[in-house]
This record gives structure tokens, C-alpha cells and sequence, in this order.
């Protein structure tokens, strides 16, 4: 029990002291390292999984002599998709890159004006603009560098 003096009364106040205990957690470092390198997942998404900090993963990776710096295509890999805007013609779905159907219809029709019937870039945008297909910002106003990318993207695979 507490005195404890409010505007001038003392009040009697009841103080409850919660016991305190930490629960030290089991944690596979095989487990991490097939997380990291076979799945692909980073080390913040591994941590978030386990309910353990970042800097825990990254220790344990490193006493597995596990190379934490940036993988190339790490952060682009199809299954583990980490980037706000996907290509155009995907769409991104549970973290993994999935095919978007009505941008796949866009593509195709760059990839044939393009490469079958000898369009430019700027003559494809005014093409796609001309015949109603909207962008991912709802307009149907094309940039040539939009239509340059999704043909560079899409000529081969199409």
C-alpha cells in the first residue's frame, strides 16, 4: 500500500507488480539457413515468420557462414516478389508474381506492332492510345518508353 497525497487528500492506492519472465524460444538454424537460401526469403520475412528480431536471424545466418549481402535477383525472384510495381503483364498475388490477363492482351498487341508490322515505339503508343486499351493509371495515354519496356520484356516470350 502507497500514501499518495491528490489535491491535498491523501488516497490509499493498491499497487500491483506483475511478474515479469522471459521465454527463450527454440530456434532451428537449419531451419533459417533452408528459409534463406532455398525458399528466398529475406531476413526480415524469416523474422516476422518466427516472431524473433532481425538481428537474431542475421546472427545466426552469419555463424553459418551463410552471405547475407544482396543476392542478385534476390528481391526479383518470381516466387519471392519483393517490389511494390510488378512488370508489366504480372500482377502480384500471396508475394509471388502471377499473369495478368488483360495486360497480357496489351502486350501481345506491342509485341506485334512492334515486331511484325515494323512499328516505332511512339507509333505504338499513339496505336494502343487510338484503339482504347488504358494503362495501369486508367488512361489511355501511352508513353513510348512505357511500350519500349514491355516489348523488351516480351518480345521473345510472346
Amino acid at each position: 500500500m502507497v500514501d499518495q497525497s491528490e489535491y491535498g487528500k491523501n488516497r490509499l492506492y493498491l499497487v500491483d507488480f506483475i511478474k515479469l519472465t522471459l521465454n527463450p524460444k527454440l530456434i532451428n538454424p537449419y531451419e533459417i539457413r533452408q528459409l534463406f537460401l532455398e525458399k528466398g526469403l529475406s531476413s526480415v520475412q524469416i523474422a516476422r515468420k518466427l516472431n524473433v528480431s532481425k538481428s537474431t536471424i542475421l546472427s545466426i545466418l552469419h555463424r553459418l557462414d551463410v552471405r547475407v549481402e544482396t543476392q542478385a535477383g534476390r528481391i526479383n525472384n518470381p516466387e519471392n516478389y519483393r517490389v511494390r510495381n510488378p512488370p508489366y503483364g504480372y500482377r502480384i498475388q500471396d508475394g509471388r508474381l502471377v499473369l495478368n490477363k488483360s495486360e497480357i492482351r496489351v502486350c501481345r498487341l506491342v509485341v506485334e506492332l512492334i515486331a511484325r508490322r515494323e512499328f516505332t515505339w511512339s507509333a505504338t503508343a499513339r496505336e494502343l492510345a487510338a484503339k482504347g486499351y488504358k494503362n495501369r493509371n486508367k488512361s489511355t495515354k501511352w508513353d513510348h518508353s512505357t511500350v519500349r519496356n514491355i516489348f523488351e520484356r516480351w518480345k521473345n516470350k510472346l
